[in-house]
């Protein structure tokens, strides 16, 4: 100070200081883009992940639509039996009266609680909406399963149509092949033919297994979209 020399020292320690403040700044920016490639990289692995999940969920879902199908097949060879309107040669595989769905598509429980990742506010809107649409899947099969469980095996029960010894017949085959084989006595179901309980019952499933039809096909076209969707952000977006 005695020599006149603050001046050079206060521009010295502002230098410094400002040499410190952009190496500062600079670290952030690195760290900023570290963790912003982070990102893009575990975003990157979540779409591969879905798409993967995805692809397993489509063959499910075309699986439950081909049981629908042949259920509400069923429905109607038995609606047309009751009023002598069934072809000679029509077989009915009745064993899908009884049969309950159970659902298992893997979207909505594996990635809900990883939606707040994806960044792209298209995909996260596609994804959420997907999730309503098995949502409204569940629902189908779980009204399906219960009008079963409630309406449906009681009236079998009652009217003896469960066929005790063909089931017992097959008793050695595990259970879901023997869901598949017809252990339901058609004679005691033929008497109730024309009756009003049963044509209730027909009608109510026919009800629920379109709906069911109507919900599958729709997360079946959504499902696809997605995976489109999915892989063009993929191809397009990140390159890192």
């Amino acid at each position: 100070m005695s020599e006149n020399k603050t001046g050079k020292y206060l521009k010295y320690a502002i230098g410094e200081i400002i040499l410190v403040v952009i190496g500062i700044l600079i670290a952030l920016q690195i760290n900023n883009w570290n963790e912003q490639r982070k990102s893009k990289i575990n975003e990157k692995a979540l779409y591969s992940r879905i798409l993967i999940d995805l692809q397993a969920d489509e063959i499910r879902i075309n699986n439950y639509i081909n049981d629908n199908k042949l259920d509400k097949k069923t429905l109607k060879q038995i609606f047309q039996d009751s009023h002598g309107q069934l072809p000679q040669d029509s077989l009915i595989n009745f064993s899908t009266l009884r049969a309950s769905r159970i659902f298992d598509l893997r979207i909505k429980k594996n990635y809900s609680d990883y939606i707040k990742d994806i960044r792209n506010d298209s995909i996260k809107e596609l994804i959420e909406n997907y999730f309503k649409r098995e949502t409204h899947i569940s629902d189908a099969f779980e009204l399906m399963r219960n009008f079963k469980e409630i309406e449906l095996k009681p009236f079998l029960s009652k009217n003896g149509i469960n066929n005790t010894q063909e089931l017992f017949n097959r008793f050695d085959l595990d259970y879901y092949d023997l869901r598949e084989e017809n252990i339901l006595d058609y004679s005691k179901l033929k008497k109730q033919y024309g009756t009003e309980e049963l044509n209730q019952l027909l009608f109510d499933l026919a009800i629920r297994t379109s709906w069911s039809l109507s919900a599958l096909d729709k997360v079946l076209e959504d499902n696809r979209n997605l995976q489109i969707t999915l892989k063009k952000v993929k191809l397009s977006t990140f390159k890192i």
